[in-house]
Formats: C-alpha cells, sequence, structure tokens
C-alpha cells in the first residue's frame, strides 16, 4: 500500500511539475532570479525560522494532558519532523516527531500522533479564517470560494468527529467495538488500547482555557509564515502584497495535502503559480517567485532539522526505519 502511495505521488509531481514547466521561458526565469534584491527576505526568514518556535510552544500546551514538556525539548522535535516530511515520502515527518516525542519522554506515540493531528486541524481552520478575510477584502473569483466551501466543510467535519471522540468517548469506543470484536482476541484488545490512548490525546479541546491560546498561537504561526510570502512578494513589487500573500500561503498549504514526492516537489511550484494567476502574474514570474520561496522557507528548517539529528546521532535511513517500526505500536 505504502509503495502504491509513493508511486501514485511522483506520478502526481511528474504531471503538475510538466504543467507548470509547459511553455516557460527559462531565460525570463533565470533573469528575474539573479536580479532580485534578496536583502529584503532577511528578516524573513528569521521570523520564519521564529515560527517553529512558536509551534513548539503551542505543540507544549496541546501535549499537557498527557506529559508537561518544556518548549526547548519540543523545538528540536519539531525541526526534525520538518526535515523528515522535506526529505523523506509519505509525509513520514508527522510519524518522526510521535516516535521521538514517544522515546524521549516515554510516552505513548499513539497520543502523541493524536495530537500531531490535532495540530493539523487547528491549521487547517486558521488557514480558512485567512481566506474567508481576504476573500471579504479581495473579489476573487468563484472558484476560489468554492475552494474554501469544500474545505471548509472538510475541516468542520473533522472537527466534530473529534469532539464526538471526546464527549462521547464510551459510546465511541462500544461504537467502533462492532466492528473489531470479530477480530482474534489479543488484536481485538490491542486495537482498542490504540484508539483509547488516540482519544485521550484530543482532551486538549475539553479544557476552554486552553482553545484561546492554541487559537492565537496558530494565529501568530501563520501569520509568521505569511510574511515570509509577504516579503518575497514586495521584493517582487506586486500589487496587493497582502492579499497575495495570505491568498498564496492558503492555496499551497492546501494543495500540497494531495500526494506527492517528497518536498512536496511539483505540487508546491503548481499551487503557488496557480494561486498568482488569480493576480495575473505570468508564469515566468509565478515560476521564480515559487522557486525563490522554495529555497528560503524550505533550506533552512531542513538545515536545523538535519543538525538537530546529528546531534541525536541519527540518520536518516535510521529515522525512517525507526518511525515506520513505531508506526502502530508504542514507543
Amino acid at each position: 500500500m505504502k509503495k502504491i502511495q509513493l508511486l501514485t505521488g511522483i506520478l502526481v509531481s511528474v504531471i503538475l511539475i510538466y504543467i507548470v514547466l509547459n511553455g516557460i521561458d527559462f531565460g525570463d526565469v533565470w533573469n528575474i532570479i539573479i536580479n532580485l534584491d534578496y536583502l529584503i527576505l532577511v528578516p524573513a526568514v528569521i521570523i520564519q525560522i521564529l515560527s517553529y518556535w512558536v509551534r513548539s510552544m503551542r505543540w507544549a500546551i496541546i501535549l499537557k494532558n498527557i506529559k508537561t514538556v518544556r518548549v526547548n525539548r519540543l523545538f528540536p522535535i519539531i525541526c526534525i519532523s520538518y526535515m523528515a516530511n522535506n526529505l523523506l515520502p509519505l509525509r513520514i515527518g508527522e510519524f518522526v516527531r510521535a516516535y521521538l516525542m514517544g522515546k524521549k519522554e516515554n510516552i505513548s506515540a499513539t497520543a502523541v500522533f493524536s495530537t500531531v493531528i490535532l495540530e493539523r486541524i487547528y491549521d487547517g481552520i486558521t488557514l480558512l479564517l485567512f481566506l474567508g478575510v481576504t476573500a471579504i477584502l479581495y473579489p476573487f473569483p468563484s472558484w476560489v470560494k468554492q475552494i474554501g466551501l469544500v474545505t471548509t466543510l472538510f475541516f468542520f467535519c473533522a472537527l466534530v468527529f473529534i469532539f464526538c471522540l471526546v464527549v462521547f468517548k464510551k459510546r465511541t469506543l462500544s461504537f467502533i467495538n462492532l466492528f473489531i470484536q470479530v477480530l482474534p482476541g489479543k488484536f481485538n484488545k490491542k486495537i482498542d488500547d490504540i484508539i483509547e490512548k488516540f482519544i485521550d490525546g484530543f482532551d486538549t479541546i475539553k479544557d476552554k482555557k486552553k482553545l484561546v491560546p492554541i487559537a492565537v498561537y496558530s494565529i501568530v504561526i501563520w501569520s509568521m509564515e505569511a510574511y515570509l510570502f509577504y516579503a518575497l512578494a514586495k521584493a517582487f513589487d506586486f500589487n496587493s502584497a497582502v492579499y497575495l500573500a495570505f491568498f498564496t500561503l492558503v492555496v499551497v498549504n492546501l494543495g500540497i495535502m494531495i500526494p506527492s514526492s517528497p518536498g512536496y516537489v511539483g505540487t508546491f511550484e503548481y499551487f503557488i503559480t496557480k494561486a498568482l494567476s488569480v493576480f495575473g502574474i505570468s508564469k515566468e514570474i509565478s515560476l521564480s517567485y515559487a522557486l525563490i520561496l522554495r529555497v528560503f522557507q524550505y533550506l533552512p528548517i531542513t538545515l536545523i532539522g538535519f543538525l538537530f539529528l546529528l546531534k541525536e546521532g541519527i540518520s536518516l535511513t535510521q529515522l525512517t526505519k525507526m518511525s515506520k517500526d513505531g508506526n502502530g505500536r508504542e514507543a
């Protein structure tokens, strides 16, 4: 199954790369890249890196129901997980984060993984909030509103499902047991234990006092991410740079959820050019923007994550093997 997912992702990337590069004047792209003023991006890159520290602060709040962990212990794991997502297939960084946290803090990797999913839901809701605000303030075409409607429905359903898991935990487990009771006893109990620990990771949403700070951190995180998009838009001297930055941020981060090769090659560039086309920007300029953004967004966190990985004494091969071994069992 994983091989099929990997091959599907690679095929999607190849198709999207072809679409992006078809008819491109590479001479124009090169001239744009070498003549850009990059100094304006320095503060934005620093803010981008600091956003991962804020992510660690948010994760610390979400993890409190499982275990209190200091932010300085979470930051390296966050960096390693993003590095893994950039270099390894199948978004394995999410499993890496759960596995490493489970191993280092001696807690359930399954419960940790559920907190990662909860983070992703908060991220999705925040991006949709940005999309809604920009759609109100800027006259986007109808297809933008359709995408917003579909993704809003998806994340709303996910949030309702998780809420039901937490609030009606016993009923939910009883309902799930109807489907797994046909399995042998030892498998039945193991699956039941895993599901129960998975639900434990969602207990944060029971605490109303945590909902506001988590939401605030989510808005701050994605605003910091958006600043790099904005700074690069200013370097290109785009009109409506603020709207363009937030809209492009939303489109590309929702777009890279579809299967693709490691580092979201193809999907990243395609959805950047698709977003910029709404503002009437040519393919050559859009591709230049995407390539420069990829370097300044992906390279710093990948290098930082790799340095933390070296500090842990783990190779990329070992990281892949450990995360696969840890997926589906307790760390």
